[in-house]
């Protein structure tokens, strides 16, 4: 493909020109073989062969595979990333150990495209067409995000660990996410930022943020996308058993949340015929009826995915007033939770406000006899709310993101994912 019969091709030094401006983006003209090919495409040229203790056909050969290579390696990495996020993230956490099998924790489901036949097939056509260039320039990382990162990289006061840091989140903007919305040129969606504890929706022009909370270390918000479908109102909530296990023998603790036990063969229980064998196994569930108790709050936006996880409002908002908000079981806590279902439902939000906001304040059980008795006006209350279109959803995990204000920021590495993601990165980058 880069040599022929009567000599080598003038693309090569086309793309040896373009591998020697690698270093812009970070990574390591080592890993792209640049000196390699510098100096065999020189003694290829000069025929000083003799002063290399080599031989011609060994150049050429050597040649034909490190531009091939450099080519193959550097345009499926910019345009795919260097790293699979789905292979780093899920297997990074053994929950489940035998002497036969080892079990890894799921904390990623970005169903990410990779590089595939089309894609070789296409970037080997454009060596055979002389387009080098062409191809090159279609590959780079594109977005607002990433331009911004690019000029913070050319800070020369930047730390080496900064510098790393920016390099890990150029990464994450190569990722390209199959089934979802380009985010520059689609007008509405929302961003959860795990790093940044908050919350950003954009339409268009307009946009507003809000804090979150995430999951704790043990228990991580996992990295998704997915589209907001449904919000329901004072919805109950079914324990999982790895809470409900600490409290099922206090009785006075359930009764005062409002839980009860609903049993698969008896129906609804009170809290003291509970079983702990019948938890365990499923044929039983504790069951935290709607209202102002509700560790949901008052609302739960509700989306497709494989962990159980939902952004939802909370019956502790003094978490909000902390830096760190790592707190939860993995789902994610919204702030302000009426200003996001009126931000979901657009154009329905004037005629929906006044709705939501009474059966979000009233003093709501999940119980009809009891909203008789209560005189609360049943025909305002709003159980649930389709959100149509659906609104994409990004959970993401930037440690160096523009948020709404536009300027980059710093955040912690609240799971340690950045030196998780360097050390996979480290053979592509300076």
């Amino acid at each position: 493909m880069w040599i022929n019969r009567y000599g080598i091709y003038d693309r090569a030094d086309t793309l040896l020109s373009l591998l020697k401006g690698i270093d812009y983006y970070g990574l390591s003209k080592d890993a792209f073989r640049v000196s390699k090919i510098e100096k065999d495409l020189y003694l290829a040229r000069s025929l000083d062969i003799e002063s290399s203790n080599d031989n011609l056909n060994r150049i050429l050969a050597r040649l034909e595979y490190n531009l091939t290579k450099a080519f193959l390696r550097y345009s499926a990495g910019q345009y795919f990333g260097f790293v699979n996020p789905d292979y780093l993230y899920n297997s990074l956490e053994e929950y489940q150990v035998d002497s036969l099998t080892t079990r890894f924790r799921q904390l990623c489901d970005l169903k990410v495209l990779r590089p595939d036949k089309k894609f070789y097939f296409r970037a080997i056509s454009h060596i055979l067409n002389d387009s080098v260039a062409e191809f090159w320039h279609t590959t780079l990382p594109k977005g607002r995000l990433v331009g911004k990162l690019l000029k913070e990289l050319d800070n020369p006061n930047l730390t080496k660990s900064e510098r790393l840091r920016i390099l890990c989140n150029i990464e994450r903007c190569r990722w390209r996410l199959r089934g979802m919305p380009n985010t520059d040129l689609h007008n509405k969606y929302i961003v959860v930022n795990i790093p940044s504890f908050e919350l950003y929706a954009f339409d268009g022009e307009k946009s507003q943020t809000m804090k979150v909370c995430c999951g704790e270390i043990n228990f991580k918000t996992p990295i998704l996308t997915s589209w907001i479908k449904r919000m329901d109102v004072n919805p109950q909530w079914i324990v999982p058993k790895s809470i409900s296990k600490g409290f099922l023998h206090n009785y006075s603790y359930m009764h005062k949340m409002g839980m009860f036990v609903l049993d698969r063969e008896k129906g609804k229980l009170a809290p003291e015929q509970v079983s702990y064998d019948r938890i365990m196994s499923n044929d039983q569930y504790i069951v935290q009826a709607g209202g102002k108790k509700n560790s949901l709050g008052r609302i739960i936006f509700r989306f497709d995915n494989n962990f159980s996880v939902f952004l939802h409002d909370t019956s502790a908002p003094w978490a909000f007033k902390r830096t760190q908000r790592a707190v939860s079981h993995g789902c994610v806590r919204v702030e302000r939770p009426l200003e996001l279902a009126l931000f979901l439902l657009g154009e329905r939000a004037e005629e929906m406000e006044d709705r939501l906001q009474y059966s979000m304040s009233v003093d709501f059980i999940n119980d009809v006899d009891s909203l008789k008795k209560r005189n609360i006006d049943r025909k305002r209350l709003v159980n649930t709310l389709n959100v149509n279109p659906p609104i994409p959803l990004y959970i993401t995990y930037y440690t160096v993101y523009d948020g709404i204000c536009g300027q980059l920021c710093y955040y912690d590495d609240v799971y340690g994912y950045d030196d998780v993601l360097i050390e996979k990165l480290s053979p592509f980058i300076e």
